[in-house]
């Protein structure tokens, strides 16, 4: 009876009560963790004035004990923990036990007697709602769990994840920290956290600290209610306002891999986890060590899938992505970008005559020395059988191609033996160069595979460019490179002179010897038509030894006429670099004893002096030995300075045009070849000036004291034997 009466009572006032129930539930929370949709939080308010109006009127049948199973089931799904509800009918038993105390005064009854139905009624209402609501927050886990285990992407994986831990929780955010190495743990995902968390992004620290690293050394959750004032606070994380951490290691097959780490906020942390709430986290955390794992096992089976068994070289599957990301990479740093086709000449037969096991052993000994031979940007890769890819990235010239082209022919061109039986091996190379050869990944492919068999039906052991939309300048280039292979043996070299001259008195003192090609459709060449090329080509060796020999020779004949000329000759990088060169030398005196050895020069452009300065003084140094004279060609544009005089221990230097030239108008200039000429009279250098063609310069000259010069005012380089009717 005294709840109908209280009921009759507070019916002008139920919803005022539900508005303080409402303001009740809000409050226990910081920030309210209450929907914010406000059609939503009408709907709470409305459902808590019917609840308070059935509650009061009955009857308590079982449409009663529905709404309250419904009550508890609403609450789970307007996310309002259960401890709020407890809360909640605490505030309602207060309130209510105050209303009838305030009833039973009034009409003089035992409030005692009338109290009692109505706290067993709440006791019973807030059971039902309880239950419903665990059994609500039961179903819901189970449901999400099986979903969460259709989640096949490991970052959405973790969201659903974390957001589930949370919630069982009752937290506000979560991260997950895996492994690294180095001993570190380092933060991979966020959830919920906020903008202050997220600047330790991909942060790590020291696997030993914190929650998080005495989680996973001790292979157990740690879960810290105060963490500032914890033994495991880290003051990065307390400055970022963590209150409350929770972290759960996550198991895997081969070990832990990383922690689950829960962290309060703005909540109060429990002081304890709800031992029901343990199973549904260590489940979460299972099933999340499951997903790492198999992100593991999927980068090793990519790995796998990528990578050729037998050469350890990456397969055919990552030939797009690699050229797609070379081509990018020579876009945005303005350079070009090779790809070589390679293919064996001779391995079926060593596969089929010397039997598989030689052959995988060949192709294993190929794949070894390629990558040997590479540059370090660069990368080969074993396209199918005995065909292999060569990306050469951050090409500055087409000459760089040609000598990594070249390179890989030299490498692979060997003799495969077992026992008496020896097979050849060579390469077919095909070239295709971005951006001359514009299109997609696939079209690049089929290019230098074009280009690799016009070289293998030219015979194998070499290389071609593919040339349809190079252009004219490649395809002649390639004419050229095809055409100076034949030229020496067919002796289509010559060498031109031209003088040197004293300029005080003024008389021929020496010649300088120079390269020209004699070509059979295109007539004479001069060294910038085809020198850069050559001097790419292994077959500069080859020419380097011509021009020795036939400059000291053509030296040896004027010697012993009586013309005492000082004879210059030039040398290439790659002659500098010849280990042979000295023998070489030796030998070419030997056969011409008539040749003065003190009036022989040999010049070396400044730039590849000063490559290996050591090198190249202990070979001034052997030369030296043999009486003969070492000068620096081009001085003046390079780096060289004194001390690099005094290292190398030349004799001479040649003043390049590009100095001497401009000093008739330009006094830097004019001071700038005035201090080397005195820097060379010091060190008792002997000084050519080299492109002299003005009385005005060659005045200038004299008066500094430059004894020797060349140009165009003295005379033009000719042949050999218009400079020996010169010298009279």
């Amino acid at each position: 009876m005294l709840l109908k009466r209280l009921g009759t009572t507070l019916r002008p006032r139920l919803a005022e009560l539900a508005e303080d129930l409402y303001r009740h539930i809000q409050s226990q929370t910081e920030p309210p963790n209450l929907p914010g949709d406000a059609d939503q939080a009408a709907r709470l308010r409305a459902m808590q004035k019917d609840w308070l109006e059935k509650l009061f009127a009955g009857p308590y049948d079982g449409a009663f004990w529905d709404t309250q199973r419904h009550m508890g089931e609403r609450h789970i799904e307007l996310a309002i923990p259960l401890p709020q509800i407890w809360a909640t009918f605490t505030f309602l038993r207060t309130a209510l036990t105050r209303e009838a105390i305030c009833v039973a005064v009034t009409e003089q009854t035992d409030p005692v007697a009338g109290i009692t139905p109505l706290l067993r009624l709440l006791d019973a209402c807030q059971y039902v709602m309880s239950t419903a609501y665990e059994r609500k927050r039961l179903h819901d886990a189970i449901l999400a769990l099986r979903q969460l285990a259709r989640v096949y992407d490991l970052e959405a994986f973790f969201h659903e994840a974390a957001r589930l831990a949370i919630m069982e929780a009752q937290a506000d955010g979560a991260g997950l920290l895996c492994q690294t190495e180095g001993q570190q743990l380092q933060y991979r995902f966020f959830h919920g956290l906020p903008m202050a968390y997220q600047a330790f992004a991909r942060w790590s620290f020291p696997d030993y600290l914190g929650t998080s690293g005495a989680a996973l050394q001790r292979g157990e959750p740690i879960y810290v209610p105060d963490y500032p004032q914890s033994m495991y606070a880290m003051p990065e994380f307390v400055d970022a306002g963590l209150q409350g951490s929770l972290a759960i290691p996550i198991p895997g097959p081969e070990g832990l891999q990383g922690v689950l780490a829960i962290s309060w906020f703005q909540s109060q942390p429990p002081a304890r986890i709800p031992e029901d709430r343990w199973d549904h986290l260590r489940l979460i955390t299972d099933l999340l060590g499951a997903n790492l794992h198999r992100e593991k096992l999927e980068i090793r089976m990519e790995g796998l899938a990528t990578r050729d068994m037998l050469t350890g070289l990456p397969n055919r599957r990552v030939v797009t992505e690699r050229i797609t990301t070379a081509m990018a990479r020579a876009e945005r740093h303005q350079c070009l970008f090779a790809l070589l086709f390679l293919d064996l000449d001779g391995f079926k037969p060593i596969n089929d005559r010397l039997g598989h096991h030689v052959g995988d052993e060949t192709l294993q000994q190929v794949a070894h020395d390629l990558r040997s031979a590479l540059r370090g940007e660069d990368c080969v890769l074993r396209y199918a059988g005995d065909e292999f890819m060569v990306l050469a990235q951050d090409v500055t010239h087409i000459s760089e191609a040609e000598a990594v082209a070249q390179r890989m022919v030299e490498t692979i061109h060997r003799d495969v033996q077992k026992g008496e039986l020896t097979l050849p091996l060579s390469a077919s190379i095909g070239v295709s160069v971005y951006p001359f050869d514009d299109g997609s990944a696939e079209e690049f492919v089929h290019h230098a595979d074009l280009a690799m068999y016009a070289a293998k039906q030219a015979g194998g052991d070499q290389w071609q460019f593919y040339d349809n939309d190079i252009g004219e300048a490649l395809a002649e280039r390639q004419a050229l490179v095809h055409d100076l292979r034949h030229a020496l043996e067919r002796g289509e070299f010559r060498l031109h002179w031209q003088p040197i001259v004293t300029l005080s008195p003024r008389h021929i003192s020496g010649a300088e010897a120079l390269l020209r090609w004699q070509h059979p459709t295109r007539g004479l060449l001069s060294p910038g038509e085809f020198l850069e090329i050559l001097e790419s080509l292994p077959l500069m060796q080859a020419v380097g030894h011509w021009i020795i020999e036939t400059a000291c020779a053509q030296a040896a004949q004027w010697h012993s006429q009586g013309h005492c000329l000082d004879v210059h000759i030039n040398l290439a990088a790659s002659q500098l670099e010849d280990k042979t060169l000295l023998d070489f030398l030796k030998d070419t005196l030997r056969r011409h004893p008539t040749l003065q050895q003190d009036h022989l020069w040999l010049e070396i452009v400044e730039r590849i002096a000063l490559r290996d300065i050591p090198a190249t003084a202990a070979m001034i140094r052997a030369c030296r030995e043999l009486g003969l004279h070492f000068s620096l060609d081009d001085f003046g544009t390079g780096a060289a300075a004194l001390q690099y005089l005094v290292e190398l221990e030349c004799s001479g230097i040649k003043l390049d045009k590009g100095m001497v030239d401009p000093m008739r108008n330009s006094p830097k200039h004019h001071n700038m070849v005035r201090a080397m000429v005195d820097m060379a009279k010091t060190l008792s250098i002997h000084v050519v000036a080299e492109g002299v063609e003005d009385h005005q310069t060659a005045e200038i000259l004299d008066a500094m004291g430059v004894q020797h010069a060349q140009g165009y005012l003295f005379a033009k380089p000719m042949e050999t034997a218009e400079m020996t009717q010169m010298l009279g």
